[in-house]
């Protein structure tokens, strides 16, 4: 039989992503969806394996009413055909932001669906001391996937639940000193993630992120279909320029430090916003992922990059976290510091002697 006939004996419910707000409008993308069965602890393998091809084969279900209530406001939005049901509200002035980042929550219920639970969402609400936040590509930038070559790797991509999946050599430990944890829990800077990745995955990522103990904040995936403008990898670069813009343009007061690898479009989309937001991007890290040297379109953009005056890092792992974001003089606790380009700094002990 199907996996949809099956899904449509499961019940009904909100998959809440992560939001995100400013001073003066809130944003928060919901899905209804049948609820897929949970793993069990210690699965086999072909457990596994029906497990995320049920998370890829999603039964959506479109035109059901959802209410959110967040503090002293309430919204109503309608779920689509992919079953995407979005919010965008405008929040009063009695509602600042934090002085630290934080995270805030609200709630989601389906008024007109029996027996439903309501959810909660988190929604991230930068600092007022905030300056410099952080956009990073989520595969083979935080996650070894291979996704770029599939043929290789198809096991990991299918099989492997997060408690199986690597992180990339020492991304936990710097994405912890570039956020500035602060003692109570949590980092001192926003964290935004833009991936490529289908929204189907989105629990699956949450839940890597959490096991690795890295910064937690908002995703911005792709809803994936069966069409040409979602295959293929210039869909893949479009999606994230357009992401990219979105948060600069709700942020227009912070910086950002954007980091990603040499697959699918990063360097490019990065050299994009650069020239697009002069000013607004601090540093631009790229890990690299093959041994064979960097295609010309990407050598390309790292060196538009470069010309911009934005400092650039390029290397294969994050465990010199610690020696980077001194060369890089990326402060840890505060967000008054500027970043310079290890050349620019060169140039200038050259000039004094």
């Amino acid at each position: 039989m199907p996996l949809r006939l099956f899904a449509r004996r499961r019940p009904v419910g909100i998959a809440a992503y992560n939001g995100f707000r400013n001073e003066e409008a809130m944003e928060l993308t919901v899905r209804v969806l049948r609820q897929p069965p949970q793993p069990r602890a210690d699965p086999s393998r072909p457990a596994k394996f029906l497990y995320m091809l049920r998370l890829y084969a999603s039964h959506e279900v479109p035109g059901v009413r959802v209410r959110l209530r967040f503090g002293d406001l309430t919204a109503e939005s309608v779920s689509d055909d992919e079953g995407f049901a979005r919010f965008e509200l405008r929040l009063p002035s009695s509602r600042p932001l934090p002085e630290h980042a934080d995270w805030e929550s609200c709630t989601l219920d389906m008024p007109d669906v029996e027996g439903a639970e309501p959810v909660e969402a988190a929604i991230l609400a930068p600092g007022t001391d905030n300056r410099i936040a952080v956009i990073s590509d989520i595969d083979d930038t935080i996650i070894e996937t291979g996704a770029h070559r599939f043929t290789r790797n198809w096991r990991r991509l299918i099989l492997q639940m997060p408690e199986d999946r690597k992180a990339v050599t020492g991304a936990s430990d710097f994405y912890a000193e570039l956020g500035g944890a602060r003692p109570q829990g949590g980092t001192r800077r926003p964290f935004f993630y833009v991936s490529s990745s289908p929204w189907n995955l989105y629990g699956f990522l949450m839940r890597f992120i959490q096991l690795q103990k890295l910064p937690e904040g908002p995703m911005l995936l792709r809803d994936w279909s069966l069409s040409l403008k979602t295959l293929g990898k210039s869909s893949h670069g479009a999606h994230k320029r357009a992401s990219i813009a979105r948060i600069l343009g709700f942020y227009p007061s912070l910086r950002f430090v954007l980091i990603g690898d040499d697959t699918q479009g990063d360097a490019e989309a990065y050299a994009d916003a650069v020239s697009l937001y002069p000013g607004r991007v601090e540093a631009v890290l790229i890990r690299t992922t093959s041994t064979s040297a960097m295609s010309a379109r990407k050598r390309a953009a790292v060196e538009r990059i470069r010309a911009s005056g934005v400092a650039v890092w390029i290397g294969d792992g994050f465990d010199v976290g610690q020696k980077m974001l001194e060369t890089l003089r990326i402060d840890r606790t505060g967000d008054t510091a500027r970043v310079i380009d290890p050349a620019d700094e060169a140039s200038k002990q050259a000039a004094e002697a």
